[in-house]
């Protein structure tokens, strides 16, 4: 019992500092970008960003959402909506708001922010996932009909 309380505690401090972690390089790319010199592509990326994240966050409704990748206590499993084909759309929201901010006013430090974030991201689906598959039964053949990130890739 205690190495799995600890164990428990492991994962849900790792699971709070990849949320910090995410903030972080978000709120760098986000201070770091020009507000008024966007080229054209990046609005149009940033729009579809915000409309599949609203998307998402309407799909999944505020009470079961978690900023956590640790699932609520009473929480559903949600297979629609985005979430039909890909798991994670929220990261894929972020994704889609950063890289184009990064990418439309370059420069390396802003590409560090924005591969540390896609990292972070990354081992926090991972991390969410392992919860996820010990919270519902149903969600290890969910895995097999839908994709982590990126719609019919990966």
């Amino acid at each position: 019992m205690f190495n799995t309380t600890r164990m428990g505690l492991r994962r849900s401090l790792l699971a709070w500092l990849l949320v910090i972690f995410q903030f972080v390089f978000i709120g760098l790319i986000l201070i770091t970008s020009p507000v008024f010199d966007l080229k054209i592509w990046v609005i149009v990326m940033i729009l579809i960003g915000l409309a599949l994240g609203l998307w998402s966050i309407q799909t999944i409704r505020l009470g079961n959402f978690n900023i956590s990748p640790l699932p609520k206590p009473h929480g559903i499993m949600i297979a629609h909506g985005p979430y039909r084909l890909i798991r994670h759309p929220m990261y894929t929201a972020i994704l889609l708001v950063c890289w184009p901010l990064v990418l439309g006013h370059f420069s390396w430090l802003r590409l560090v922010m924005v591969v540390g974030l896609t990292i972070v991201l990354i081992a926090k689906l991972h991390l969410e996932e392992s919860y996820l598959k010990k919270a519902f039964v149903a969600y290890l053949a969910y895995t097999r009909v839908s994709k982590k990130l990126i719609p019919f890739i990966w």
